[in-house]
């Protein structure tokens, strides 16, 4: 149902009147954290966005998190609680080591993933992205925030969440979406909201060495 008037039974079987919305969205909160990603640009990310409403329409979710045009992007690295101003100032200075070029992504699979996560996926493992991240992973390596290396990247863009029915979704392939990467960023994700304490563009040589 839509937004009210409406009425509802109470644990005492008295009628109560409500307003608002029957079926209320969840608030989706979440521990703030740093992480290094890749923002998705104009006019990509409003492509994102759009398919993200449409496939909530397509399997009917009714109650699914819309990740906000302006936040999508792609993953690169974890780096912790976003409380500790020693690790966003490391982080910082690493960012500002790393030199590389643009790269190409595309996107062709449409997946469930951790969390109740729909996103988008790449056939091929992005393998120019993965350089990018193994670069980026070898100086964050030799810092002192090298605990938060992992072993492996697992390349994809969230579209929305929905921890009930996206992991019934089974995989299957889609019409690509493929974009330049041009920069990457320091993102702090708290209360919903990014804020973006480091941000570098990609115009460096590929063969360059960072060193800490």
């Amino acid at each position: 149902m839509g937004e009210g008037p409406w009425y509802e039974e109470n644990k005492n079987g008295q009628l109560c009147f409500r307003l608002g919305d029957r079926n209320p969205k969840p608030k989706r909160t979440k521990e703030p954290h740093f992480f290094y990603g890749a923002l998705v640009e104009e006019p990509e990310n409003e492509l994102l966005a759009d398919r993200g409403k449409i496939y909530c329409r397509e399997y009917g979710l009714r109650n699914a998190w819309l990740t906000p045009v302006e936040q999508i992007h792609i993953t690169l690295m974890g780096l912790g609680n976003g409380k500790s101003e020693y690790v966003k100032e490391t982080a910082r200075h690493i960012g500002s080591l790393i030199q590389a070029k643009p790269f190409d992504v595309c996107f062709d699979r449409l997946s469930a993933f951790g969390g109740g996560a729909l996103v988008l996926r790449s056939g091929d493992h992005s393998p120019a992205l993965q350089d990018f991240w193994r670069k980026l992973s070898a100086v964050v390596h030799d810092s002192p925030l090298q605990d938060f290396v992992t072993s492996k990247l697992e390349p994809h863009v969230t579209l929305l969440r929905d921890r009930n029915e996206v992991p019934k979704i089974q995989e299957r392939l889609v019409e690509p979406v493929c974009w330049r990467v041009r920069s990457f960023a320091l993102i702090h994700s708290h209360g919903g909201r990014y804020d973006f304490p480091g941000t570098w563009q990609l115009n460096g040589q590929d063969d360059a060495h960072a060193v800490m």
